[in-house]
């Protein structure tokens, strides 16, 4: 679960960086092909950061199952 966390961060530092890149190339006026790659990465590293998001969701909704059931275990 830590290492989901980490990895969530990473991404989420990416695509801030990724998001003020575009914004400063859109800004700019700078109209080459290099915007297209920015904002294509962009969503891709969106894609993937939601992904991840729907993954520890999943991850942590086992956990709390797997927690609950070891302590009705424990209970009886």
């Amino acid at each position: 679960m830590a290492q989901l966390n980490r990895a969530t961060k990473r991404l989420q530092a990416a695509l801030d960086s990724l998001e003020r890149a575009v914004e400063s190339r859109a800004g700019g006026g700078a109209a080459d092909g290099g915007e297209a790659g920015l904002r294509a990465a962009l969503d891709s590293a969106r894609q993937e950061n939601a992904a991840l998001q729907d993954a520890a969701g999943a991850v942590a909704a086992r956990l709390d199952k797997t927690i609950e059931r070891l302590k009705a275990t424990l209970e009886t």
